[in-house]
């Protein structure tokens, strides 16, 4: 074959070549619409396109109830409760009443209880710790007993007792709300110290019956109930926080966290009625502190007058504590001392809540008017 034939040979050969991956590209193409068109039509479908939906929903880190209300394996977790009562005969008490879970070197169920009497001014606490956690069993839900302390509940159906020696009540309470979601879909930033799942039921119907001094009254009233969990220490913190229910039917959550020198280092709140929630942040309120009270048994001073202000919504409160002996000395079971009772509310509005003052131990330099 001579180098002519040769050349023609070659040539033919790359023609065909580039005739194979034409046909090559072109089925490629073909095949990707087909896929494309095939996909297209199957993620609209109506099952498959709200199945992709909840797998996106499901990657948002959020609260999620009922699962939520139970247990979870973080550090530090807390069902807590304050409420307002008033009996039969038209006394007016008030009360808090919380379980925390502590997760460190050993697990821990501690519960926590104060009773305050409005007529006289007398101040009840009560606390007690066990061993484990005593609602682990239980799923949706939570439900700790232990001797006299039981709390139990979920999905806003709630039953709380406590008795010892000074006081005692047996209550029903019941959400007449949907739940409020603090921060990002229930997740409250800590600043430095991280982060908080937390979630609330700012309205709560309660009966029961209320023992005092061996008086037994039937108590109707309302509450609030937090619950709150994440991997932070408390022992870091120190907090100012409220909760306060106005009359005109808002509701009012309030956190100012600071590091234990007293600089602050996050702001929260949210502001909620008829079941819309609108989420608040440290441009949003003002709190400023009035008059302290000063512990005759810590020595520690604690700001129980503020105001309180929220200017987008031309709210501007004064807010006094009912009773300024409010100390909870929680050393035996939680090694702190904490500042925890009810408060009136007036000026634009007028209303009730509870206000809630921790790691006040290197706070004596905050500043009041």
């Amino acid at each position: 074959m001579n180098q002519k034939s040769r050349v023609k040979k070659r040539y033919k050969k790359k023609g065909k070549k580039k005739k194979i991956k034409k046909i090559i590209s072109y089925l490629t193409v073909l095949l990707v619409l087909s896929v494309s068109v095939y996909l297209y039509f199957k993620v609209t479908e109506p099952g498959l396109a709200r199945e992709w939906s909840e797998v996106e929903v499901a990657k948002i880190k959020t609260v999620v109830l009922p699962k939520d209300d139970g247990h979870h394996a973080d550090g530090i977790e807390w069902w807590y409760y304050n409420g307002h009562l008033v009996t039969e005969s038209g006394k007016e008490f008030s009360f808090h009443f919380t379980t925390f879970l502590l997760n460190n070197l050993t697990t821990q169920t501690v519960f926590h209880s104060s009773l305050t009497d409005h007529q006289s001014g007398y101040h009840f606490t009560d606390q007690t710790r066990v061993g484990g956690n005593i609602s682990a069993e239980f799923e949706n839900k939570f439900n700790f007993r232990h001797i006299y302390w039981i709390m139990e509940g979920g999905n806003g159906s709630d039953v709380l007792k406590v008795a010892n020696e000074k006081f005692a009540f047996d209550l029903n309470l019941e959400s007449t709300l949907p739940i409020v979601l603090h921060g990002n879909h229930g997740i409250l930033p800590l600043g430095s110290f991280g982060e908080s799942y937390y979630y609330s039921r700012t309205r709560m119907n309660i009966s029961g019956v209320l023992d005092t001094g061996g008086v037994k009254e039937s108590v109707k009233g309302e509450a609030w109930f937090d619950h709150q969990w994440g991997d932070f220490y408390t022992d870091k913190m120190s907090w100012v926080w409220f909760s306060i229910q106005l009359e005109n039917g808002m509701d009012l959550m309030l956190y100012q966290i600071s590091d234990k020198y007293g600089s602050p280092v996050s702001y929260n709140g949210s502001i909620s009625k008829n079941g819309k929630t609108e989420i608040l942040n440290q441009d949003d309120f003002i709190l400023v502190p009035k008059k302290k009270w000063v512990s005759a048994k810590t020595k520690k001073s604690y700001p129980v007058e503020w105001v309180v202000k929220v200017p987008q919504k031309e709210i501007d409160l004064v807010v006094k504590s009912v009773i300024k002996n409010s100390e909870f000395d929680a050393k035996l079971t939680t090694y702190l001392v904490y500042w925890e009772g009810a408060i009136k509310v007036n000026g634009s509005h007028k209303g009730k809540g509870f206000l809630e003052l921790n790691g006040y131990d290197d706070l004596e330099n905050i500043k009041t008017d």
